[in-house]
């Protein structure tokens, strides 16, 4: 049943519609199996521009805020933003919104491919999911057109699978996203699969799989409209340069990928290795990426894009008969030095079964390292592991583990929602290995070699995150970025600097969740606030300037910290394992440094106008960003 409500415009702009939004969101309630249409919220909007700002509004507005993450209660919802659709450079992005079910807080999780695009060429900004379908069904929209189709011969199928009968039957050109056996099978690393892209963090295909949703197949032959178009080439002219005139972007990484930061981390002392253990991989030269694309006898390699992706960061890999996938830097850091393994054959094929049974690679191959640890120090051993040797730089054992991990097959289980879960259910000292934050794996990047990734890691509102913000491009490497008034190097050894320009650069990494575009567009400060701003003016009609940009990224962070305070998450919980405060790092830049916790946050949270130990913004803060209404209720709460 579908039921459409009228479709008047959200904004008036001289007369006439908003542009970029299309002001539609589809609202599917699976349990009673109705489909409703209707406007964006104005509200929303204005304060958090969309995208990720507008899911976490939903869970804000429209959740019960203790709601379990597998619960039907729990909202998912993907979330384009107003430059989704658009030509602005990379403008591919998702964010999925959730409660998660590996952390409890709040799950943001952001996809590119084409599916944010295509979803916007069908005439929608958001789609939301609520309840549960009694059997596995799938959400089919083709334009006006939208409906719940049953799945339940595609239950089963891997993502791979899953994306090609869907597309046999319904055709090449729709876009597609699923879900594998692993979020079939409620596994708190799952993650949502968009060809070989991913919605990777946090649970969100688990939380799918609990709705017995399978998938989503879109297609679309609208367009986004743009308000003004002269005033949108100019800039966008401006924006590609200022992308093209970074000399790392659009050399390295324009040629290898991701993998490309291997060997500068290692340089840098902030390559996780061995667990954390170290902090350089004394095997690095075996796995950098020249000796992927140059073993043409072994592997070929193809260069993938997203929509509107003038970098093509994706590169595609093909190993003999296996279609590997994507290799990102992600993948082989945690499948490669930070389990001890050098050879590429292990690391692909690793990689390739999350890729098919759809689950993160980060918390995937973390989990493996912590698992090495304990059967190395014997609080696990061979009875945990159906027999594999569980050695650090064992890469057979490594990928039998993680096939194991994607299907929940006999040790698999143990494993399979990371290694928080796994330590919990282990008991011992186990817990003293695990390097999460609010149950989520901590990433590729050592933060005792660059401070700014204490705090990101430490006080990322959805657990252990390495973009909100990937800010070791500013300490670690040493670039600066005036348009934030970032004039001179930083310190990365320096806990107690004043952090007033990590707060800054937090904000610019969440604008793009909520514009819509990808975070390659700011990883290495490549396009300025400033130029996303007069993007964002020249489409929607809207004007807007970088402050007010950064506004709203502050407004959706105040939000979820605000719905993790409810939650019971505080101080406290932002925090680093113990192993960065007691055990200096022992090569490279950062030799002998440990991370000073505690005056960092008080830095950062001095910077947001936190309170020192709710972790949430102040009332008077609150106010300031015209959120009253959210303070009051809060701190009524009194932790």
């Amino acid at each position: 049943m579908c039921t459409c409500l009228s479709q008047a415009s959200i904004i008036m702009v001289g007369g006439g519609m908003m542009k970029g939004y299309k002001d539609c969101v589809i609202n599917v309630d699976l349990t009673e199996g109705i489909i409703t249409k209707e406007k964006l919220n104005p509200d929303y909007i204005k304060k958090y521009m969309g995208g990720e700002g507008y899911g976490i509004a939903l869970l804000w507005n429209e959740m019960p805020h203790d709601a379990e993450p597998l619960s039907p209660d729990n909202i998912l919802s993907f979330n384009t933003g107003p430059m989704t659709g658009t030509p602005t450079p990379s403008a591919s992005r998702t964010s999925v919104c959730f409660i998660s079910p590996l952390t409890n807080t709040i799950g943001a999780s952001n996809v590119g491919s084409h599916f944010g695009a295509e979803l916007k060429f069908a005439g929608y900004d958001t789609v939301a999911f609520k309840g549960k379908s009694q059997k596995p069904v799938y959400l089919y929209i083709d334009e006006q057109k939208v409906e719940l189709r049953d799945a339940s011969k595609f239950w089963g199928m891997n993502t791979r699978e899953t994306t090609d009968a869907i597309k046999e039957e319904l055709g090449k050109d729709f876009k597609v996203c699923c879900i594998g056996q692993a979020g079939e099978k409620l596994s708190s690393l799952a993650c949502i699969f968009s060809d070989d892209c991913f919605a990777g963090r946090g649970g969100a295909g688990a939380v799918m799989g609990s709705k017995n949703l399978k998938a989503i197949a879109v297609r679309g032959t609208g367009k986004v409209e743009i308000a003004d178009k002269d005033a949108f080439m100019a800039v966008y002219k401006d924006a590609y340069q200022q992308l093209r005139s970074e000399a790392y972007t659009w050399g390295p990484v324009h040629g290898y990928g991701t993998p490309a930061w291997v060997g500068g981390s290692n340089d840098c002392g902030i390559l996780p290795t061995r667990n954390f253990i170290q902090n350089q991989f004394e095997k690095i030269e075996n796995v950098l990426p020249y000796q992927l694309w140059n073993n043409t006898d072994k592997y070929s390699i193809r260069r993938r894009a997203c929509y509107s992706c003038q970098l093509g960061c994706h590169k595609y890999v093909v190993m003999g008969d296996t279609e590997v996938g994507e290799m990102e830097y992600e993948t082989l850091a945690a499948y490669g030095p930070r389990c001890g393994v050098d050879d590429y054959e292990s690391i692909c094929m690793a990689g390739y079964y999350t890729t098919i049974y759809g689950f993160d690679t980060i918390s995937g191959g973390a989990t493996i390292s912590a698992i090495m640890e304990w059967y190395e120090k014997g609080i696990i051993n061979k009875e945990h592991t159906d027999g594999l040797e569980m050695t650090f730089g064992n890469g057979p054992a490594m990928v039998e583990m993680t096939r194991k991990m994607g299907l929940r097959e006999g040790c698999g289980d143990l494993f399979a929602d990371g290694s928080y879960a796994a330590a919990k259910r282990i008991g011992g000292k186990a817990m003293d290995y695990v390097m999460a934050v609010k149950g989520m794996e901590i990433s590729a990047t050592d933060p005792r070699g660059a401070s700014s990734m204490t705090i990101a890691f430490g006080t990322s509102e959805r657990g252990a995150c390495h973009m909100r913000p990937y800010a070791a491009t500013i300490d670690a490497f040493g670039y600066v970025f005036p348009d934030l008034d970032i004039n001179e190097p930083i310190d990365p050894f320096n806990d107690a600097e004043d952090k007033t320009w990590l707060k800054a650069i937090k904000e610019y990494f969440v604008v793009t969740n909520l514009a819509g575009i990808c975070d390659f567009n700011v990883i290495n400060v490549e396009m300025k606030a400033s130029t996303i701003a007069e993007l964002y003016t020249a489409i929607t009609g809207i004007e807007i300037d970088k402050f007010e940009l950064l506004r709203r990224a502050e407004r959706t962070i105040a939000l979820e910290r605000a719905l993790n305070y409810e939650r019971g998450f505080t101080r406290k919980d932002d925090r680093l394992p113990k192993r960065f405060m007691t055990e200096p790092a022992i090569g490279g830049p950062p030799k002998g440094r440990v991370v000073d916790m505690e005056t960092a946050l008080d830095k950062f949270y001095e910077a947001c106008s936190f309170d020192m130990e709710k972790g949430i913004p102040t009332p008077e803060k609150f106010e300031e960003l015209g959120m009253a209404d959210v303070a009051e209720q809060i701190y009524s709460l009194n932790y």
